[in-house]
């Protein structure tokens, strides 16, 4: 509390009286107040995962808060291009929409109230012409909720699966209670959550505790609970499997799925793969392993663009002599001239 002395000098008939007025001076004693207060609220109260997954198996943090504050331009917590123009949030993807369609829950992250909610829209990629409609609507977030965790801090979940909201506005929700599932409603190419946080207004980056205009490279206080494998991924391979012909990959992205198994008469064998954030320079290797582990085919190739989401395959068409019974494995690794490196295999049947 601060002590503001004022003096007032009165002449009267050759004399001064000096009055002096102790005030209280409220005014540092409410900043003093919001400024603790606003240090708690960004240290409290700590995040859970908000997705009802594992992080780094079957979903992956791919987009993070565009943090540099300039127009035009894009930029992740870490300095990094994990995230695009005007980005307000986490998007946290899943490998497929089959993965969507059998369902993946969406947690509350704190406490709190519902504020908001809004469903009915569709999980499907939308057309050019439905993109702006949303955007003329301000329907982007598609199917959402916004919880209001009180002292100003709220958090808010987009593309929810349709008809799968299962709280109502006003409605006090505990951490880690499941409020909907994951979708692709509004403006999503893919699967995914985007959870975004504010408070009195301004975004927060969770993992920094800091807002979205303060620039990259710094650190307050990450908002996540201590223990929670929330690091920063470079790269994610997300998806993969095999195909009798070349992918189309635009029906993979709406959803169709990989075969159970092979035929011993396909006419190619091809493996596919799919990637979040590739850089230039990235180092990709496929591989197919027969069922006596030589190598059937392999391709290796150095990326010359970073992209977002990214899909490669290798393979070979079957002449007149028919593949071998048994199992095969598709080998990808991904390395990175920092060190970075990602491998997975994905196995098919062979009858």
């Amino acid at each position: 509390m601060t002590l503001v002395f004022a003096v007032i000098i009165y002449p009267m008939k050759k004399m001064y009286f000096v009055v002096f007025f102790i005030v209280f001076s409220f005014l540092s004693v409410f900043c003093s107040k919001l400024s603790a207060e606003s240090h708690e609220i960004i240290d409290s109260p700590k995040f859970i995962f908000p997705v009802g997954c594992t992080q780094g198996q079957d979903c992956w943090a791919v987009n993070y808060v565009d943090v540099d504050g300039v127009e035009g331009a894009g930029q992740d917590f870490k300095c990094g291009p994990k995230t695009y123009d005007g980005h307000k949030g986490t998007d946290f993807a899943l490998g497929s929409v089959a993965q969507m369609r059998g369902g993946v829950d969406v947690l509350a992250a704190a406490a709190g109230r519902v504020q908001r909610i809004r469903d009915g829209q569709s999980d499907r990629l939308k057309t050019e012409e439905e993109v702006e409609t949303l955007k003329k609507d301000k329907k982007e977030c598609g199917n959402g909720i916004l919880i209001d965790h009180g002292n100003g801090l709220k958090s808010i979940y987009c593309h929810l699966k349709e008809d799968s909201i299962i709280v109502k506005p006003k409605q006090k929700i505990r951490t880690g209670q499941k409020i909907a599932q994951v979708g692709q409603s509004g403006m999503a190419e893919f699967p995914h959550l985007h959870f975004g946080v504010m408070w009195e207004g301004g975004v927060i980056d969770p993992y920094t505790g800091m807002l979205n205009t303060q620039g990259c490279g710094q650190m307050k206080d990450r908002m996540w609970h201590v223990g929670l494998p929330m690091e920063y991924e470079p790269v994610a391979i997300f998806n993969g499997g095999f195909r009798s012909k070349s992918p189309d990959f635009e029906a993979i992205k709406r959803g169709e799925e990989n075969p159970k198994a092979l035929s011993l008469g396909s006419a190619a064998f091809v493996f596919w793969v799919g990637f979040y954030n590739v850089e230039q320079g990235d180092k990709v290797v496929l591989k197919i392993i027969d069922p006596d582990g030589a190598i059937f085919v392999e391709r290796r190739e150095v990326l010359k663009k970073s992209r977002a989401r990214q899909y490669y395959f290798t393979g070979r068409k079957i002449g007149r002599v028919q593949l071998k019974a048994g199992r095969y494995v598709g080998h990808v690794k991904i390395e990175r001239a920092n060190g970075v490196i990602r491998e997975q295999e994905f196995p098919v049947s062979v009858r």
